[in-house]
């Protein structure tokens, strides 16, 4: 029985050290494209672009090898709740974007996405309900850029 325990605790070590010298810093190529991002200066735009940024963690030192210009918008409509009691508004937003190789200058692709409605509810406070819509684009905001970061990483992903 003391034969078996110290197998175990033998096994046991060597386990946890061959998982612990597992080797972290291995080199990713699709790491090394930087793209640069353009988007107007409008607030949403801002905080979209600042969402895309955090998510390409671009190193300053390299040249940005493409180009993405986005432009986000919103479309609001108003709908009726599951009851039928009350107008709810359904806001979408609307991203317009292009990805150009920056070094043969050739357009790669272009498109628009569109997200589902986030719905905001009808209050009798007019600063309750700007202050709902503006939560609602924000957040449609980290939804897009999460979206358009996806699509353009498989784009890149294609190229090679």
């Amino acid at each position: 029985m003391f034969f078996i325990k110290k197998i175990f605790v033998f096994l046991l070590i060597i386990i946890t050290f061959g998982c612990a010298s597992y080797n972290i810093n291995k080199t990713n190529f699709n790491n090394l494209r930087t793209v640069s991002i353009e988007t107007p200066s409008d607030k949403y735009n801002v905080i979209f672009k600042e969402y895309l940024k955090r998510r390409y963690n671009n190193k300053k030192n390299l040249k940005p090898s493409f180009t993405l210009k986005a432009n986000i918008s919103f479309n609001s409509n108003e709908t009726m709740s599951v009851s039928g009691l009350a107008v709810l508004n359904s806001t979408n937003a609307i991203v317009k974007y292009s990805l150009k190789d920056n070094n043969s200058n050739t357009l790669i692709k272009s498109g628009s996405i569109k997200t589902f409605p986030a719905l905001s509810s009808s209050s009798n406070s007019l600063y309750s309900n700007e202050e709902s819509i503006k939560h609602i684009k924000e957040r449609l905001s980290q939804s897009s850029a999460n979206k358009l970061y996806l699509l353009i990483e498989v784009i890149l992903r294609k190229l090679d």
